[in-house]
């Protein structure tokens, strides 16, 4: 995709958010907060990645034994517990103890689960390709692209089966099979861009929801390049100024900018 200086640059989270609603896209553009203070959910979230970057370890220690998996899970939630309030300070010092308190339990709720699907991946699939699919290289290392005019940070770059590819984290539910299809272009926008930067073929890429202990493979196909290409096009336009056409969706209500969000229809509008 050419670029020219013109073109406002743009990064994998954008491409997220247009997906979840091309409107926060042009708010975020502009100044707004899209995060609101970490509450007891958000906590649980983060809680969970941590604890995520650290199964590849506590999957050497403990192979098979169900016992010993538990308590290192365990062990290491207590670590990023701790940990957390280190590595965001400004946001912790307003948050309230109830709602760490809160998160914390959550989270901890999601061991005795985590647990038994690492345990199961590990007999499906055997200890090495686990540890392969698991191991970071690299852990959230920032990828840009001049010629797609795009920049992201995978959670972590694993080698698997001589391949290196992204892998992301993602700690809210699970599909029963395959992934949503939001982090299938998450997934592959970051493909893209370690293709760029290595240019070597990324074939496919790894999703982990770590709320589950599951981890799944994408493979990266012809129409999901083409997506995430025509993402990319709009968020440049929109980012440019587009304001795009409002829809009404069930999360509305709850969402930052729904007191600056105002219908706002146009015919440049019906091309988002």
């Amino acid at each position: 995709m050419p670029t020219d200086s013109q073109n406002p640059e743009i990064s994998v989270s954008d491409l997220l958010l247009y997906i979840n609603c091309p409107r926060r896209v042009y708010f975020v553009s502009r100044g707004y907060e899209l995060l609101p203070e970490i509450n007891a959910s958000r906590l649980e979230r983060m809680l969970l990645k941590e604890l995520s970057l650290n199964y590849s370890e506590i999957v050497k220690k403990c192979s098979l034994n169900a016992d010993n998996l538990y308590k290192e899970l365990e062990a290491a939630l207590d670590q990023a517990y701790k940990d957390l309030p280190l590595m965001f300070p400004g946001e912790f010092a307003r948050t309230e103890k109830g709602a760490l308190e809160e998160g914390d339990a959550r989270a901890r709720a999601k061991i005795p689960e985590i647990a038994a699907n690492l345990l199961r991946g590990l007999e499906e699939y055997g200890k090495d390709s686990m540890l392969a699919a698991l191991t970071p290289i690299k852990t959230e290392p920032i990828i840009s692209s001049a010629r797609l005019n795009l920049k992201g940070v995978p959670s972590k770059i694993v080698c698997f089966e001589g391949v290196n590819v992204p892998s992301i984290i993602k700690p809210g539910n699970c599909p029963v099979q395959g992934v949503w299809a939001s982090d299938r272009m998450h997934a592959v926008s970051l493909a893209l861009l370690l293709e760029a930067e290595s240019e070597k073929e990324v074939p496919f890429a790894f999703v982990e929801y770590v709320s589950f202990g599951l981890l799944r493979k994408v493979t990266i196909r012809t129409s999901d390049r083409r997506e995430v290409l025509k993402i990319c096009r709009r968020v440049e336009k929109i980012k440019a100024g587009f304001m795009p056409e409002k829809t009404e969706e069930k999360f509305c209500k709850e969402c930052t900018f729904s007191e600056h969000c105002v219908s706002n229809s146009s015919l440049l509008s019906k091309f988002f």
